[in-house]
């Protein structure tokens, strides 16, 4: 068991300091309860109401929508979080659409609090909500076909599991997995095939070097079950105590934002889209090369591109340059030929 010097997130005053500070619209709940232990004030607003009186409620109080199975798997630690378009329901009884991120907090599993984050329309993936960890990182994005085998995976898998990502295509999944943890990816993929939602997850995943890397793995349904986009972001160092351990517990709720942001990361998953096994130089592709290329292969534009990734025009153009030396074509009509002919 971790205790609160280790992880601050079990000190329910620090965590509900921290919520309270947030410059995201999020509560903290009381797993065990399902009670409200602290509001932020955009959170406060969009229930219409004063956070002090919203703390303490049930947070049933404000859900018009029947439960989708996903918060009993996240009361008994199966699940790290889980998604899904809700309609709250204000103090005035007013509904407001929203779509919800529910994500446990801490290390310890089952966990004591949760952070509920409520977005509206395309705010979900916005850089507001990101905050300073809007950089690109280490996230890993890929999908999987229907016998559970990587078909794509982004060029920074090298950097976080040591293998060429031309290596792994054809490579099982469950076997990258720590045996310990294969429940839990399959209630993750269970509840999004289920709910066509979006999933989290904790797990071990097996480095080039044998050892284990612990990941915050996010799960993503595909238009074709059982085939099922992921993406891998190893989880943070340990940190010794903080000058501020509130500030510090704040930028664990923008790191969770940031994960909620490129959970949504996409790739091509068409039958017209290529598997690696199809055209090896995919594998040179990085995450946002593989968003750019996804919503290319989707018929997007580059200006609607530019819009769904809250970046310039002229950023998207630049992600296509890259793309065109790494495949070797001269356009994007020859690209997608290219892609839709492999």
């Amino acid at each position: 068991m971790h205790h609160a010097d280790s992880d601050p997130f079990l000190d329910g005053d620090l965590a509900a300091a921290a919520v309270s500070r947030a410059g995201i619209a999020v509560l903290q709940v009381d797993l065990p309860t399902l009670r409200i232990t602290a509001v932020s004030a955009s959170a406060a607003a969009l229930l219409g109401a004063a956070p002090t009186d919203l703390v303490g409620c049930p947070i049933r109080d404000f859900v018009a929508d029947e439960p989708t199975g996903g918060v009993p798997l996240l009361v008994t630690g199966r699940l790290d979080g889980f998604e899904a378009p809700r309609r709250l329901r204000r103090v005035d009884g007013t509904i407001v659409e929203v779509y919800v991120w529910v994500h446990v907090l801490g290390e310890d599993r089952p966990a004591r609090y949760g952070a509920v984050m409520l977005t509206t329309g395309d705010e979900r993936s916005t850089t507001r909500m990101l905050g300073a960890a809007a950089a690109e990182d280490q996230t890993v994005v890929g999908t999987v076909d229907g016998e559970w085998r990587i078909d794509r995976i982004s060029v920074e898998v090298e950097d976080l599991l040591g293998y060429r990502a031309i290596d792994l295509a054809g490579a099982s999944l469950l076997a990258a997995v720590h045996p310990s943890d294969l429940s839990g990816l399959l209630a993750g993929v269970s509840y999004v095939h289920g709910t066509g939602r979006g999933s989290a997850i904790r797990v071990r995943i097996r480095r080039k070097n044998n050892q284990w890397l612990w990941c915050r793995a996010h799960l993503s349904a595909l238009d074709d079950s059982p085939r099922f986009a992921f993406t891998l972001r190893p989880q943070p160092d340990p940190r010794g105590p903080a000058p501020d351990r509130v500030r510090d517990l704040e930028m664990s709720l923008v790191r969770i934002a940031h994960e909620i942001r490129t959970a949504g990361l996409t790739m091509p998953s068409g039958a017209a889209a290529p598997a690696l096994a199809d055209v090896p130089a995919l594998g040179n592709l990085t995450n946002r090369e593989w968003e750019v290329v996804g919503a290319l292969v989707d018929g997007a534009r580059v200006t609607s591109i530019a819009r769904r990734l809250h970046v310039r025009p002229g950023t998207v153009r630049n992600h296509l340059s890259s793309v065109y030396r790494k495949l070797d074509v001269g356009s994007q009509s020859e690209l997608l030929e290219r892609l839709r002919s492999s």
